[in-house]
Formats: structure tokens, sequence, C-alpha cells
């Protein structure tokens, strides 16, 4: 994928975490330019941003790190690691900091 195209993945992606986000009660969901910062009550937060260099959108949250990067196959972004999805592991870590069940709708 070319630098044009991740950039527009990774900000479509971004974009829709953060309106899913943005109405939860006990987080504040902020984007500005490619970093979407979620903050929380208790003054933590979780970053989530894009890397052009790696084609990767990386997530920050509790003292741990993820690299999603594009997976054409199921056409979603998916940790390098785990295989796990962008929005699930974040609708899963935001549902356990929260006490209640988040879910991040994936974008078709």
């Amino acid at each position: 994928m070319d630098e044009t195209e991740f950039g527009k993945r990774a900000a479509d992606a971004l974009r829709k975490l953060d309106d899913a986000l943005r109405d939860v009660d006990g987080v504040e969901s902020d984007l500005a330019g490619d970093i979407l910062t979620l903050e929380f009550e208790d003054g933590s937060r979780y970053v989530a941003n894009s890397h052009a260099a790696a084609q990767q959108i990386w997530l920050s949250a509790n003292l741990m790190a993820w690299h999603f990067g594009w997976h054409e196959a199921t056409r979603s972004w998916r940790d390098t690691r785990t295989g796990e999805e962008l929005f699930t592991e974040l609708g899963k870590l935001v549902s356990e900091k929260l006490s209640q069940r988040v879910i991040i709708p994936r974008p078709n």
C-alpha cells in the first residue's frame, strides 16, 4: 500500500474510533490530527496514532503497546503479534477499564 492509501485508511480508522467512543460515559475521546487520545475519569490515558513510516496504527494502554498493520484479506487492522483486530481490542480494553461492556463497531 502506498503512503497516500495508508494515510486515508489510518485516518478513517481513527475517526471511526473517535466517533464510536465520543458518547461513552467515563471516557473523553479527542482526535487531533493522527493522534486519538482517550482520557478516563481517573486520569489515565490510552493513545492510538498512525505511524506512516511503519504503515501501522500504534496503541498504548495500561503500560502495554500494540502495533496494528493493515490486513488486506480481512480488510482490517490486525495486531502484528496476536492477530487481534483493532476495533475489537480497543473495545475490550475500554470495557475492562470502565467495568461495562463497550462495543466499537468494526467498519465495513
